[in-house]
């Protein structure tokens, strides 16, 4: 019954990770099924990105800017793109009722997954150096970008279908944000991190949530499945 409601709901889907001799007899059994089974070493799916801190478009490539160096993505280099949207909000909190119906900018997520190398390009929009004043979005400009740059390359958008697995986020060290984030952050210690709100003395800033990690690791075995495919 549950091959058959798998199958009715088609694409790809994330069984389970299992230790190794339990995921060769739980493949066996979805086999027998029915269904199409492949099976990912879970290192694999969590290969850290390697981040675009900026970059161009040039005629058939993406001249890119990573804390290695350069980096040129060609069309004939691209095995996936994976794309989606991040879902921010403040951690939930009793002792800070102000900021609770004070919502998170979202954000958006382009990784690009090359033949040569395991390490997805990770875009973020939100912390790109375009070198020129962007008009519109940014992140328009990039999927732009990317469309024709390598228009025949499978793109998977469907992480946007998936409910939020939210955990800390991680502070920006690079690029646009970290600059910003510098330039914002008092010189104090993190025991000083505070924040008067009116009439209610100083409480600790609450911590920010998202789902980077969640959509690192579903791009990841969407890569791994892609390159057995």
């Amino acid at each position: 019954f549950e091959a058959g409601q798998r199958r009715k709901r088609g694409g790809l889907q994330l069984h389970r990770i299992a230790e190794e001799g339990r995921a060769k007899e739980e493949a066996a059994c979805l086999r027998a099924a029915g269904l199409e089974v492949l099976l990912v070493p879970e290192d694999e799916a969590r290969t850290p990105p390697l981040h675009a801190l900026g970059g161009s478009a040039e005629a058939g490539s993406l001249r890119l800017r990573s804390r290695e160096g350069e980096l040129l993505v060609r069309s004939e280099d691209l095995r996936l793109v994976v794309r989606g949207p991040i879902a921010r909000e403040h951690q939930p909190s009793l002792r800070i009722r102000s900021l609770r119906s004070a919502s998170l900018d979202g954000g958006y997520r382009i990784h690009l997954h090359r033949r040569a190398d395991p390490r997805p390009v990770e875009l973020d929009p939100g912390n790109f150096e375009f070198g020129f004043a962007v008009t519109g979005s940014s992140l328009l400009e990039l999927l732009g970008w990317i469309g024709a740059v390598a228009p025949a390359v499978p793109v998977d958008d469907e992480f946007r279908r998936l409910p939020p697995e939210l955990s800390l986020a991680a502070p920006s060290t690079f690029g646009v944000m970290a600059a910003t984030a510098g330039l914002a952050r008092p010189e104090r210690g993190p025991r000083d991190r505070q924040l008067l709100l009116g009439g209610f003395g100083r409480e600790e800033l609450p911590a920010e949530l998202d789902n980077v990690a969640q959509f690192r690791f579903y791009s990841g075995w969407r890569a791994a499945v892609e390159r057995r495919r």
